[in-house]
């Protein structure tokens, strides 16, 4: 696959992507029944194109790799788990924003717990994101949206590490762990949940058009595109949705930015952009 093909891929993956903080607020469910059914569809859809896809090595493709799977969807289970729980607790804007964060947090845990070398440009750019993070929690003090932020800190840590394994471990397929990862959600859900109750048919349709279509394909796109593309590159690309989901969630329901959540955002968009070119450059003497 050449680059301009997978950059392609990926850049059609994050638009889709960005849909789903919409997608989740137009649902009148709680967050566990949502990712409840959101993650039993993932499972079966994804699982159904692989099984497509690879027929009769369907299995063997599963026990070749089955550690790393495992590992790779029990993070990507707690990603989504968390996702869903921030989308539903705080602004889509201070959500994203967060999650935004995670190719840093990526570098300050390789630095922290792994000894990784590391520029002194990483520690530039974390000093102006938590300048932007504060000013966004700033404007979100009551409890119940800072449970939302929590939440979303969570899912950034459990994201990076889901894109850590698929560093490690290239090989594997990408169908399987979103698949799997599905599963591992819905079992976190069927957990936090005393009841599982029957969604609304608007909220159905809309769980099931996000874990049997959008997720899959999106994810499965971004997959794709992070074989060919640079990781400084795919860090730039993921800043798309971070810019488009606000957008989306404002012009159909009308929730607007705070100026704090805007200026706390827009420091870190601005200190992403920068960090990855620098990377870039770094990497290309």
């Amino acid at each position: 696959m050449s680059y301009l093909q997978a950059l392609f891929l990926t850049i059609l993956g994050v638009v889709l992507m960005s849909f789903e903080s919409l997608l989740i607020k137009l649902t009148s469910i709680p967050a566990q029944n949502f990712t409840f059914y959101f993650g039993l569809s993932i499972f079966f859809s994804a699982n159904l194109m692989l099984l497509i896809k690879e027929k009769k090595q369907f299995l063997a493709l599963y026990q070749s790799h089955f550690q790393s799977i495992l590992l790779a969807a029990f993070f990507m289970g707690v990603s989504n788990f968390f996702f869903v729980l921030a989308i539903k607790h705080t602004s889509v804007a201070s959500a994203v924003f967060i999650l935004s964060t995670a190719p840093l947090i990526s570098a300050l845990i390789g630095f922290f717990l792994f000894k990784v070398k590391t520029p002194r440009r990483l520690f530039v750019a974390t000093f102006f994101v938590f300048v932007g993070l504060f000013l966004i929690l700033y404007n979100d003090l009551d409890a119940g949206t800072m449970k939302g932020n929590f939440y979303a800190f969570l899912c950034v840590l459990s994201f990076t590490s889901f894109f850590s394994v698929l560093e490690r471990y290239k090989t594997m397929d990408r169908l399987a762990c979103i698949g799997s990862g599905g599963l591992v959600a819905s079992f976190l859900a069927f957990l936090s949940l005393p009841i599982i109750a029957i969604p609304d048919t608007n909220s159905l349709s809309i769980i099931f058009f996000m874990g049997a279509i959008l997720t899959p394909i999106s994810r499965l796109l971004i997959g794709i595109g992070s074989k060919v593309l640079p990781s400084t590159d795919m860090t730039l690309l993921m800043i798309i949705e971070t810019l488009l989901a606000p957008i989306w969630v404002w012009l159909f329901l009308g929730e607007a930015m705070s100026p704090s959540t805007l200026l706390g955002g827009g420091i870190i968009v601005v200190t992403l952009v920068i960090y990855a070119q620098r990377a870039n450059e770094a990497s290309k003497r």
